[in-house]
């Protein structure tokens, strides 16, 4: 029998038969066709495919393709050529079409349609250290698994878009090349596999809708009525329906209904988390269900497509998804996207609800705002005293920041019981509430409604913002004259005021980092008062709060009122604690790592240099100092509120599936605003319509 090597060099001239490139091609294809076990084929086929896809102008083509497109570059010259050779010498592709079905005999795919790219439902924790020993420890080879193949022909995301991305007529011309389309018999075993997958992906979506945890949060009703436990019945009718090639139609439409069934029962778990807070778990099991039901819509699609071009464009988008799935199953970044996505949007939404308490909407809030923020600095300049007494007297670095901690958490606890308004904490919860404005702007396509809350947000920050440098910088000099005047001496010492005016400069000092690093801080805070008022609700403590045995002492309706102030007060105590600790825990974590860490909150830092100031009296004034430590007020200003704002804002846009084109388009229709009318972004119109902030799902 003549080899594969002359068969392929006898399709070409003479004198190009002892082109290296040609000659590197007909040796790898005399491997494959001449491999005897199962090992050296699939170490041939995934040696051809490596050199295929190295770009190559020398290698001589067998026919020349017209089409003037990407097809034609040298990085996919090889492949054109392979091509033209299958297309020429049906012996050569006997012979390869032999090998592929041998290949496929004697594989197994059920792990690549039912698991490739699909979180295990064990849990996260499990999955992420699963894959973190995938990633550390070297896998042995299976060559039974078809997975591993594909592997080894796709080995990267690149390589997958490329070979994808080629037109539907190419991507259907290479399929009847490459694949024994014309071997009925060489897919008698990935059918089999294709259809265990799919009763697979049915019976892991029926125990996980099934489980007590999404049970009672559906819909309720008899467990044999749920969409969940009539899923695998109508996968087992429509997997028999195909096997027998009868009544495959109709099994099809029972199917899709039912699968309707179940994301209408998804929507009523995912509302009723809104009520009753968000799980981890939770949000898993939610994202295996969801994924395991797209999955099997696409191998539903392939099993009942008609032969022909429909069933060879809906495999291969089968196979797309499954090899970039496991690809992905290799990745701990996309397993924390997935498993975090629902978890984001919800504690997104809980901070959303408070930051709407920041948005002023008319003269008499913005007023009211003002105010507010007015008493917020007057306050501030108590607790930047306070800060200044026990940062500076020597104590154990622990006993310091817990101290600044607690005082500063106490400030900003006071601060939410009395509705005062401190600046920096704005920026991150009105991000979350603009999110979901966004949100209703893409679903509505009208900017109306966008760009009149994003002016209200702009000005009621500028009007907090202001109102608390006015005041606690007014309210430090009024308070060290007072000091001086009743003590006798100055509020700080000659050291402590030096540091509190020279710490300032943004040049000779670290503030430019330590105003990021506070902005990060007010983000995870604002992140923090959402998590907790989720954990609260999850836990049912309002509820509880109301229901609780002291009630035989109380009056329900005192247990009732505080209940109310609880739920109404969680969110703001929670992340007014956790922003307090954060803000005096910092330097501590510094010290103890060895890093000089700091932060420069501009409120406080504005009444801790107001206080240095006139501690000195005015021989500051003159030098310079000043100059440099009001330049760094003003860029913490700006860092602190622009890093927490977009911090927020970038979260929360992830969780609201916003894409970056719609992002831009936004940017551009704002900016556009601000030069028809900059001044609605500082100062309210004196009438204006309230837009609703109302959640979106």
């Amino acid at each position: 029998m003549e080899s594969t090597r002359n068969l392929i060099l006898s399709l070409f001239p003479p004198e190009r038969q002892r082109n290296s490139s040609l000659r590197g091609l007909t040796d790898r294809a005399e491997a494959f066709t001449r491999a005897g076990t199962l090992r050296t084929r699939l170490d041939s086929l995934a040696q051809l495919f490596a050199w295929l896809r190295q770009p190559d102008s020398h290698i001589p083509e067998l026919r020349t393709e017209l089409e003037p497109d990407a097809w034609q570059d040298a990085e996919w010259r090889r492949e054109r050529v392979w091509l033209a050779i299958l297309d020429s010498s049906p012996a050569v592709r006997d012979r390869f079409h032999a090998g592929i079905a041998s290949i496929l005999e004697d594989t197994d795919g059920v792990s690549l349609f039912a698991e490739a790219g699909l979180p295990n439902d064990r849990g996260l924790l499990p999955e992420t250290v699963d894959r973190l020993f995938r990633i550390v420890l070297p896998a042995p080879r299976e060559e039974t698994e078809l997975a591993r193949l594909f592997l080894r022909l796709f080995p990267t995301k690149r390589e997958v878009d490329r070979f994808f991305n080629l037109s539907q007529d190419r991507l259907e011309r290479i399929a009847a090349l490459f694949a024994p389309v014309e071997i009925p018999e060489a897919w008698e075993k990935p059918l089999a596999s294709l259809l265990d997958a799919f009763c697979l992906l049915a019976a892991r979506v029926e125990g996980l809708g099934l489980s007590e945890k999404l049970r009672v949060r559906g819909q309720g009703g008899p467990v044999q009525q749920s969409p969940f436990y009539r899923l695998p019945r109508a996968s087992d009718a429509l997997v028999e329906a195909v096997k027998k090639h009868d009544e495959v139609a109709s099994a099809a439409q029972n199917w899709k209904a039912i699968v309707a069934d179940c994301r209408a029962e998804l929507g009523a778990i995912v509302t009723h988390l809104d009520a009753r807070g968000v799980n981890l778990d939770i949000v898993y099991a939610l994202d295996v269900i969801e994924q395991s039901l797209a999955r099997m819509e696409i191998i539903s699609g392939a099993l009942v497509a008609q032969p022909g071009r429909p069933k060879i464009l809906t495999s291969l988008r089968l196979l797309r998804v499954v090899i970039r799935g496991r690809l992905n199953d290799r990745s701990l970044w996309t397993l924390a996207h997935n498993s975090f996505r629902l978890l984001a949007k919800k504690i997104v939404e809980w901070a959303g609800k408070t930051g709407e308490h920041y948005i002023t909407t008319n003269r008499d809030e913005y007023r009211l705002m003002w105010k507010a923020a007015i008493g917020g600095g007057l306050l501030t300049v108590g607790t930047a005293a306070i800060k200044l007494a026990v940062t500076h007297r020597g104590l154990p670095p622990f006993v310091e920041g817990f101290l600044a901690g607690l005082n500063y958490a106490t400030s900003f606890v006071i601060m939410q019981n009395f509705h005062l308004a401190l600046a920096t904490k704005q920026p991150s919860m009105t991000g979350a509430a603009l999110a979901r404005i966004i949100q209703r702007y893409q679903e509505s396509l009208n900017s109306d409604e966008l760009v009149a809350y994003v002016k209200r947000i702009v000005r009621s920050q500028l009007a907090a913002a202001l109102g608390n440098i006015l005041a606690v910088g007014a309210g430090a000099v009024v308070f060290s004259i007072l000091w001086k005047w009743l003590v006798g001496r100055p509020f700080l010492d000659v050291r402590t005021a030096e540091y509190a005016v020279k710490s300032m400069n943004p040049l000779g000092s670290g503030t430019i980092f330590f105003a990021m690093l506070t902005g990060v801080i007010l983000w995870l805070s604002s992140l923090a008062g959402g998590w907790i008022e989720n954990w609260a609700v999850y836990h049912q403590l309002p509820k509880a709060i109301a229901e609780h045995r002291l009630g035989a002492a109380l009056k329900p309706e005192t247990l009732m009122r505080v209940s109310d102030s609880f739920s109404r007060n969680i969110a703001g105590w929670g992340g007014s604690v956790a922003l307090g600790f954060m803000l005096g825990m910092t330097p501590t974590i510094g010290h103890f790592f060895g890093l000089p860490l700091d932060v420069r909150h501009v409120t406080l830092s504005t009444g801790t240099l107001a206080l240095g100031v006139t501690s000195r009296g005015l021989e500051v004034l003159g030098s310079g100092v000043l100059i440099w430590a009001g330049l760094g007020i003003a860029v913490t200003f700006v860092l602190n509120l622009t890093v927490s704002f977009y911090l927020a804002l970038r979260l929360a846009l992830r969780a609201q599936d916003v894409s970056r084109s719609d992002y831009l388009e936004i940017l551009r229709t704002l900016w556009r605003e601000f030069w028809i009318s900059p001044q609605e972004f500082f100062f309210p119109p004196e009438r204006e319509h309230a837009p609703s902030v109302e959640v979106t799902h």
